[in-house]
């Protein structure tokens, strides 16, 4: 086969490649405005999940529909994130100003770091789980802490890999343009593992089915 075939290895790896690009870029503009970065991430995951792994559809058609089509349903749930996000972070400025007072600013500031930390847990699950089942705001919320908890290893495993990618992007800040990409198709592959166990037997094969056949 010719390497420069569209079907070759190199050449899927190519375009595979584009298209993480393509999905990074997507997903920075569409959070600019800042209150959409819950959409712009429900997006990315829904595309990363059709396009990338199934090659189902078009990337830049599929995020921008997946984008206008949750805008409603996924901005409330951000801005709640962002409210909580921000009392975390005020609260946590505020202690460690005072840290070298006491050993109990100290503790308070290691509290707060925690609570950043589950937090981004929490969204972890949230909007890939928005991406991916049709419910209430309320239910959605509920049922990705409860997925956090009940999947602790896995919910482990997504914070270690976060905190490669974190790591990767800090020491080579030109990869920010790819990485949100490739973390959240990496991603996927665990929350896949456990969203399927929450899914009907009927859902499960229909969904195969569309996977093998689109």
């Amino acid at each position: 086969m010719n390497i420069f075939d569209p079907d070759s290895g190199l050449m899927r790896t190519v375009s595979k490649f584009t298209d993480c690009i393509c999905l990074s870029l997507l997903f920075f503009i569409c959070s600019i405005p800042i209150f959409t970065i819950g959409t712009a991430a429900t997006a990315l995951y829904h595309t990363v999940y059709r396009v990338l792994r199934y090659d189902r559809g078009y990337v830049f058609q599929d995020y921008m529909s997946t984008f206008r089509d949750n805008f409603k349903q996924t901005t409330p749930v951000w801005l709640i994130v962002m409210a909580i996000g921000s009392v975390l972070g005020l609260d946590f400025y505020v202690l460690n100003f005072y840290a070298q007072k006491g050993i109990f600013f100290q503790i308070l500031s290691i509290i707060f770091i925690v609570g950043v930390v589950l937090l981004f847990l929490w969204i972890s699950y949230l909007f890939p789980y928005m991406a991916r089942f049709q419910n209430t705001r309320k239910q959605s919320m509920k049922n990705a802490i409860l997925m956090a908890m009940v999947h602790f290893p896995m919910t482990i495993l997504i914070l270690v890999l976060a905190i490669i990618i974190g790591v990767v992007m800090y020491i080579m800040p030109f990869l920010m343009f790819i990485l949100p990409a490739i973390y959240t198709w990496i991603q996927s592959f665990i929350l896949e593992w456990i969203f399927r166990k929450y899914m009907s037997e009927e859902d499960r094969i229909a969904e195969d089915e569309r996977n093998r056949r689109e």
